[in-house]
């Protein structure tokens, strides 16, 4: 499966026939939905996108239909997050919290926080290196303006996957075999399952049929796709080593 970058964008997607170029418009994106092949990781999966939840879900009527890659009208193509759920499951992508992390920091491993860099410098976990996956938006197009008009009106940055992410994090990270905790703001995870405190029973959870999705979590699965082999998850992200009282550095100011 090629190892395509994720961009923001919110379409309400579905699955679909799955026969050549064939294309569809839904919402702000063009689709694009490409054949199975036989090696393809996501064979027995049937998934949609939820457009009332925004979230994708387990639908197995779309075994060997669902859309693979989607190309938004703002930012580059991106695999669909169900297929890098999958991938990341199959890889056995190691999850750790902040305890464990910081026993593998001490041990070597090297902490990389995936935000964007304005956000790294006001505050990061300590130790930590910066290597931004996204960018702020930097296209000219009509679709680029609308989204940086829309964000601005939420208080928030609108941005696009960096093309140079891959190239920056083997400038800083180096070696391949390099061990590294990948971090972003809330980290996400693979899990399906909860537990139910009043009972201590696990079941799977209707809203975690592929995890939480979170930029750290691509990140893992397109270096494993480069050929990094040692990569660390940090499930709880810097909210949560902050909120338990790990230590941080940054200035703590924010433009």
């Amino acid at each position: 499966m090629q190892a395509l970058s994720r961009a923001p964008a919110g379409p309400a997607f579905t699955g679909g026939s799955a026969g050549g170029a064939a294309q569809r418009r839904r919402g702000a994106a063009v689709v694009r939905l490409f054949p199975k092949s036989k090696t393809d990781d996501s064979a027995g999966i049937g998934f949609k996108f939820d457009g009332a939840m925004q979230r994708w879900v387990r639908d197995d009527r779309f075994i060997g239909k669902s859309l693979t890659t989607v190309t938004p009208l703002s930012g580059t193509p991106y695999v669909v997050w169900p297929l890098m759920h999958t991938y990341l499951t199959q890889k056995g992508l190691k999850q750790v919290d902040e305890e464990e992390a910081l026993a593998l920091q001490r041990k070597g491993h090297v902490i990389v926080d995936v935000r964007l860099a304005s956000d790294f410098k006001i505050e990061h976990i300590e130790g930590a290196i910066n290597v931004p996956m996204f960018r702020e938006t930097a296209g000219t197009s009509g679709w680029d303006r609308v989204k940086r008009v829309v964000m601005a009106g939420l208080v928030m940055k609108a941005t696009e996957r960096d093309p140079d992410f891959m190239d920056n994090f083997q400038k800083a990270v180096g070696n391949k075999r390099k061990p590294v905790i990948i971090a972003c703001a809330v980290g996400g995870t693979l899990d399906t399952i909860v537990r139910v405190a009043s009972t201590g029973k696990s079941c799977k959870d209707p809203d975690r049929s592929f995890g939480r999705e979170t930029r750290s979590l691509k990140a893992c699965y397109e270096l494993l796709n480069a050929g990094y082999s040692n990569v660390v998850h940090l499930k709880g992200g810097l909210s949560q080593w902050r909120y338990d009282g790990y230590p941080t550095a940054g200035t703590g100011v924010r433009n």
